[in-house]
């Protein structure tokens, strides 16, 4: 008896499905299918691409890394195969490759099962279609979701205090996880200006930050515009209350009076003028406090005679002679320094223990 052969290649060992072996029977009838030109949303702006109704973001720099993931990722949804096999993809692009309306990229497609092992470069035309993305599209019409407005407690900001905010700002966008955020437009008012921004998580952590390096005192308010899926729409501000203190200047609360060093975690750092010791004010107590502030008027002294308990000193303008309490910081001083001081509630206070 004659044995049947495969009607293709001859083959005598394999068995036969339409007079043909497995192998030559899948070449003919391959087990996947390449969708017809399927096309590919991406946004000109930021390298991104729509894939199942939803935008995807890259890590690209350039036309060939972003293509390279747009295919890796887009290409199994154009590819239709048979469960009975287990298929690969391997995009042959090159690096040359430009981003237009038409691209071909030849695919080497490899399909599997049991022994059977079918490979073909096929030529996957894809159609690229520029739309900018949701973020880009708000972006562009200069959506936000939040307002910081910036305001100082004692009329203007000034413009070291908006340089500060600035670069808190500067810091946070040039961040990775905020990449993507934007300030749509600065305003400026009578006594201070306010910040729009694309996110309310950035205008959150933007004015917690400003709350620990500046001592700001926040306000929160929602103004609802609507509902959508259920949810709440509208613009949420923030109220940033600047204290607008000074590297040197003197801080006076109702039981204590400092000189201002600086704001740490939100709490305000200065030194007692009585004791010399460094204090901590909490950012609560801080502005529930009635306080004054002003830059001290300081004059040069001459100390012209040190005794246990007290100081006699004389004013180089004037030369009138004062005598004050020694208090511990003075412990350094010696008869013939000069010092500089100034008068609170005509108290004379020694604002330099160090020599001047």
């Amino acid at each position: 008896m004659a044995k049947r052969f495969c009607a293709l290649c001859g083959k005598t060992d394999s068995p036969l499905i339409e007079n043909l072996c497995f192998s030559c029977f899948y070449k003919k009838h391959p087990p996947f299918r390449v969708k017809s030109e399927p096309k590919i949303q991406i946004c000109p702006n930021c390298f991104s691409y729509k894939l199942s109704k939803k935008w995807m973001q890259t890590d690209s720099s350039n036309n060939f890394e972003f293509l390279e993931q747009v295919i890796e990722q887009a290409l199994p949804l154009f590819i239709k195969h048979s469960p009975e096999f287990k298929i690969s993809l391997q995009p042959q692009l090159s690096e040359e490759i430009e981003i237009k309306e038409k691209i071909e990229i030849p695919v080497l497609i490899t399909a599997e099962k049991n022994d059977i092992v079918i490979s073909e470069t096929v030529p996957v035309n894809i159609n690229l279609e520029s739309s900018p993305c949701g973020r880009c599209s708000k972006k562009k019409r200069g959506y936000f979701e939040a307002i910081l407005q910036f305001r100082g407690l004692r009329g203007r900001i000034s413009e070291e205090e908006r340089r500060q905010v600035y670069n808190i700002i500067e810091n946070f966008l040039n961040q990775e996880r905020y990449k993507y955020d934007y300030i749509p437009q600065i305003k400026e008012k009578k006594q201070g200006f306010d910040i729009y921004v694309s996110t309310i998580g950035l205008a959150k952590i933007i004015a917690e930050s400003v709350k620990e390096y500046m001592g700001a005192n926040l306000y929160e308010s929602f103004k609802l515009l609507g509902m959508k899926d259920g949810k709440k729409k509208g613009t949420t501000s923030i109220s940033v209350r600047l204290p607008s203190f000074s590297i040197g200047e003197i801080i006076q609360l109702p039981d204590k009076t400092l000189i201002f060093e600086k704001f740490e975690k939100g709490n305000l750092i200065g030194k007692d003028l009585e004791t010399g010791k460094q204090l901590t004010i909490q950012h609560k107590e801080l502005w529930e406090s009635e306080i004054q502030s002003w830059k001290p008027e300081t004059k040069e002294y001459l100390i012209i005679s040190i005794t246990t308990n007290f100081l006699q000193l004389m004013d180089l303008k004037t030369y009138e002679i004062f005598e004050i309490k020694k208090e511990p910081p003075h412990h350094n001083l010696k008869e013939g320094d000069t010092i500089k001081a100034t008068k609170i509630d005509e108290k004379i206070l020694i604002l330099t223990p160090e020599i001047k």
